[in-house]
């Protein structure tokens, strides 16, 4: 058996598709690409799949993952043909690294994500962006109303709020906190800002651009953040600049 990890792309009208929607698109990809992917065992037979943070309806990427278990292969680069060929446009496998047998599954694995959040024509924000974003994050707390399924609750979000900065354009560019303990939705940074600035955000007047997804590690320096597959790295990604330590971003 190999354990492998797939980095893919999602753009176009397939980003109106759900998680479970997208994993069931998957899951079919897998059967026509004819991949001999491992089923776990019991009445009810699934593929062995995990992917690694959901992604909101809506959103487009460039750093998504999914780790699949497989019998046998012949190479990677086969399947990364074999399963491009069987996708329809808008999902795309860019990458793909085969992993130590007791690696940690891509779902327990995510630490960040990294976004460029961008707005529609016609509905920017009428504030100086980038001086509010300063003004915003001199705050020595971040207060923002978080829903969970036992309602809603104020959080200070400053703390998963890695690195930011503001790109041409009126685009945003940061790096959140992710995964299950503590997760940070651009959206949610949105709102608070817009809030913070005292404006209206328009509807659906944000766009939503995941680069890149990290995992967590700990060494000599430190803790760190780096991309959940090291050797490609997406040159628009604050990881780029630290290439020397395959990109490994302390925080």
């Amino acid at each position: 058996m190999v354990k492998l990890r797939l980095k893919f792309s999602k753009h176009g009208p397939i980003r109106f598709l759900g998680h479970l929607d997208v994993m069931r698109y998957v899951q079919k990809a897998i059967r026509r690409a004819e991949i001999d992917i491992k089923y776990s065992e019991g009445y009810s037979p699934h593929q062995i799949l995990s992917f690694a943070q959901p992604l909101s309806v809506g959103s487009t990427t460039d750093g998504d993952y999914m780790d699949m278990t497989v019998n046998s292969l012949k190479s990677i680069d086969e399947v990364m043909e074999a399963l491009n060929a069987s996708m329809n446009e808008g999902i795309v496998i860019t990458a793909i690294k085969e992993l130590p047998e007791k690696t940690v599954n891509a779902m327990t694995s995510v630490a960040a994500a990294e976004y460029i959040i961008s707005f529609r024509e016609g509905k920017e924000p009428c504030f100086d962006l980038e001086k509010v974003f300063n003004d915003y994050m001199k705050q020595s707390k971040i207060p923002a109303v978080k829903k969970t399924k036992n309602g809603e609750k104020t959080i200070d979000i400053k703390p998963l709020i890695f690195r930011w900065e503001i790109l041409p354009d009126n685009k945003i560019h940061v790096l959140l906190s992710a995964g299950s303990s503590s997760n940070l939705k651009a959206s949610l940074l949105t709102e608070s800002l817009f809030s913070f600035a005292n404006e209206e955000m328009k509807e659906f007047a944000a766009k939503y651009h995941r680069l890149e997804t990290y995992l967590d590690g700990n060494d000599d320096k430190g803790h760190f953040v780096q991309p959940m597959i090291p050797e490609m790295l997406n040159e628009l990604s604050f990881a780029s600049g630290f290439i020397e330590n395959k990109g490994k971003i302390y925080v």
